[in-house]
């Protein structure tokens, strides 16, 4: 793993300065990173500032007004959310508007069906023009030439100066930049600030901090014997959103789901104390202290923020996206979130995951270069900040996060957890290790299983996986 300052040397600073109200809208030892802090910070004050753009707010650079009729099928995951939806619509509209020879024809899919979708769309030789991407099948993308070779070349390098290294190295397997990043996944905890500040709680460090201070705020708030505000609330669906998180929450105990050797091959830490003791933590607090609520299998993303939003949970660590959801649950919930960083096991250092999802252009795409200037339309730093505004996501154009994140307070969790955030290596078995972990608190918890046999079973497929995808 590589650890990278994810955010701008101003937007650090606004971080450090305190700022914690609400705003508008996964090895045995503690990881190395191989990049300092130090460092990070150095690399985060030389990403200077962005080329100009052109008369048209973005980085264009191909004349689609002469490029005739053009259509394009665009897949992205966020098109079917009812934050995301409407605003990538409307970006699609303006940019029809702007050059009437293109038709952009929206595409649904949910990001926990985008994986068996591509694959069974590149057998039937028919993948859209443009589809989501992330790190977690990036690999897979380049194998199977999913993709175009030459995406950096289509946005040029105007526009590639001005994203995020971290976000971009993210983008990048084994020397192919295979998609353009877009939302910045950093990892933290979301929490209900007004009520830590009632109970003169303070941000927890560690998970047994943790597990205490959820004890503290799950309570019966109207009298009638039963608790209705549990402390926490954890994702445990059997699909990526959870076992993405699962993953990050794993690195919080120094465990990394696999580690490149370097030579071609892969290991799993399945086998390891970090990972049995992240499991066993996880189900713990989960499903088993009383401090979450009931049905922890069935809870998945949406159902997690909609008990914040509905007053029946406390803290839940995702993106920063959250907190759109809770806000669009409970528009009440505005002033009264937080975010902190990721607490740890004791004995480990501070550290989160960092991930991006982006777009890539389809290798059967017959005009790349309109596909191309659409996306940077799409991700200019006004449409990025106007993206934030109905997200609450963030970016990953360095001009835009500066703007967020030093104007905002509500990110200031995120913004401080960016300084230990992690990129997991490129590994096509990635999504078959975190469904790995699924299927075994899954199994711990719905069929009786103990933690023991079902990290064991858990490790046998991850060494399988690894080993697979070893040359």
């Amino acid at each position: 793993m590589k650890k990278r300052s994810l955010v701008m040397a101003m937007a650090l600073v606004t971080a450090v300065s305190g700022l914690t109200a609400c705003g508008s809208s996964g090895k045995t030892e503690t990881a190395a990173p191989e990049t300092t802090a130090a460092e990070a910070g150095k690399e985060a004050s030389s990403e200077a500032a962005p080329a100009e753009v052109d008369d048209k707010g973005y980085h264009s650079t191909y004349d689609v007004s002469s490029a005739g009729d053009v259509k394009l099928d665009v897949m992205i995951t966020s098109l079917g959310d009812s934050d995301g939806g409407p605003f990538l619509r409307g970006v699609m509209d303006k940019y029809m508007e702007m050059y009437p020879n293109v038709t952009l024809n929206p595409v649904e899919c949910s990001m926990n069906d985008l994986y068996t979708t591509l694959i069974t769309q590149t057998t039937a030789g028919t993948l859209p023009d443009i589809f989501t991407m992330s790190e977690a099948y990036s690999a897979n993308c380049l194998e199977m030439g999913m993709g175009v070779d030459n995406l950096d070349e289509l946005l040029g390098k105007d526009y590639m100066d001005g994203l995020l290294d971290a976000a971009v190295e993210n983008s990048t397997v084994d020397g192919h930049f295979v998609y353009m990043p877009w939302q910045n996944n950093t990892t933290a905890m979301v929490y209900r600030k007004d009520l830590f500040e009632e109970k003169g709680l303070e941000i927890p460090k560690t998970w047994d901090e943790y597990l205490e201070t959820a004890k503290a705020l799950t309570e019966d708030t109207n009298g009638d014997g039963k608790v209705d505000r549990y402390g926490s609330v954890f994702a445990g669906t059997r699909n990526d959103s959870a076992e993405s998180r699962f993953q990050t929450f794993a690195l919080t105990f120094g465990c990394d789901f696999v580690k490149d050797n370097g030579d071609g091959t892969f290991t799993s830490g399945f086998d390891t104390d970090a990972y049995k003791n992240a499991m066993s933590t996880f189900i713990d607090i989960a499903a088993n202290e009383g401090v979450s609520p009931s049905g922890f299998v069935e809870t998945g993303y949406s159902e997690a923020y909609t008990m914040i939003g509905a007053d029946q949970a406390c803290m839940f660590f995702s993106g920063s996206n959250v907190l759109g959801g809770i806000y669009n649950a409970n528009p009440d919930m505005r002033g009264k979130m937080g975010s902190f960083p990721m607490p740890t096991a004791e004995g480990v250092d501070p550290v989160t995951s960092f991930s991006s999802v982006g777009m890539t252009i389809s290798n059967t795409c017959k005009n790349p270069e309109v596909a191309a200037d659409f996306l940077k339309y799409m991700t200019s730093v006004d449409n990025s900040e106007e993206w934030n505004k109905a997200t609450c996501r963030l970016p990953v154009v360095k001009e835009a996060l500066d703007a967020i994140v030093a104007n905002d307070e509500a990110y200031a969790g995120f913004a401080e957890a960016s300084e230990s955030a992690v990129i997991y290596p490129a590994f096509a078995g990635m999504a078959e290790l975190r469904d790995a972990s699924g299927e075994c608190w899954q199994k711990v918890v719905s069929e009786g299983a103990s933690v023991d046999d079902a990290v064991a079973d858990a490790a046998a497929k991850a060494a399988e996986t690894c080993k697979s995808y070893s040359k």
